[in-house]
This record gives structure tokens, sequence and C-alpha cells, in this order.
């Protein structure tokens, strides 16, 4: 097993971005076969967005997935729904605890710099590394936070270790 780190994620990243059509179309299916809870999922908190909002919203589950199956050398069991109904909640929890707060303000509250959550992570590196991820607005960016935080808080992960 190797550990979630920065290098981690950086390395999953820079491999599916070099990936083939077909090999994208290939992985993408057999994810959307290995983890039905976690696609629907994705569907489900951006199905009222743009449909390009709702395909980068699978792009990073598939990402995260992609990293921990990097991280255990081979994939990762079936996902429950209840684990993530039940992490879901827990983030509706701590949307309450701001309050209502604009998203803007949600991306400030971020950990950022040294020790970043792993969902915060992923999504910079998104942010950095795609064309179109920089035409999101924040509460699109709020959004896939929510995301990769439910599924993370779903998964037991948390933050990404510095490498």
């Amino acid at each position: 097993m190797r550990a979630i780190d920065r290098t981690l994620v950086d390395e999953v990243w820079r491999n599916m971005t070099g990936y083939a059509p077909a090999r994208i179309a290939s992985e993408a299916q057999a994810f959307l076969e290995l983890q039905p809870h976690a696609a629907a999922f994705s569907q489900a908190v951006t199905s009222g967005f743009d449909p390009a909002v709702q395909k980068a919203a699978l792009g990073l589950a598939f990402l995260l997935f992609k990293v921990l199956e990097a991280s255990l050398g081979r994939p990762f069991p079936l996902l429950a729904d209840e684990r993530v109904m039940a992490a879901y909640a827990e983030t509706q929890a701590w949307l309450g605890e701001h309050d209502g707060a604009a998203p803007a303000r949600l991306l400030e509250a971020l950990p950022h710099g040294e020790h970043p959550s792993l969902p915060a992570y992923i999504l910079s590196v998104f942010y950095e590394g795609g064309q179109a991820a920089g035409e999101y607005d924040d509460t699109v960016r709020a959004s896939l936070f929510c995301l990769l935080k439910t599924l993370t808080d779903a998964l037991d992960l948390g933050r990404v270790n510095e490498a």
C-alpha cells in the first residue's frame, strides 16, 4: 500500500490526462460498474448544473478512486450507498456550521498550504491542470469540493500528506 500524498495525486492526474480516449472510456465504464453509488451520488448532487459541470464532477470522483486504486494497488471494493449518504449528512452539517456562507467564503475557509485536505488538494490539481476548470464559478467549485469531501469522508480518507 502506498500513502496518498501530493506526489501520488499528481502522478495519477498526469497519467490520466495522457490516456487515449478509448482508455478513458473503458476505465470510466469500469468505474461506473465498480462504484455505482459514488457515480450516482456525483450525478445527483450536480443534476442542477450544466452538463460540463456534471461531467467534471464525475471525472473528479473517478480521479479520487484512481488515486485510491494507485494507493492500494487494486480497485477499491464497492463503496456502500449507506456510507455515502452518512457522509453526505456530515457534509450538510458542516455546511450548516458555516451558516449559509457564500461559496467564495467557503472556499477561502478550506485548509490550504502545508496540509490541505485531500478534497482541497484534488480540486486544486483539477483547477490548475485543466483549461475548462478555470471557467467554473465559486458556486460550482464549492459544490465540487462538497462532492469530494463527501466521498473522502465516506472512504475514511482525510488529509493529503506532504511528499
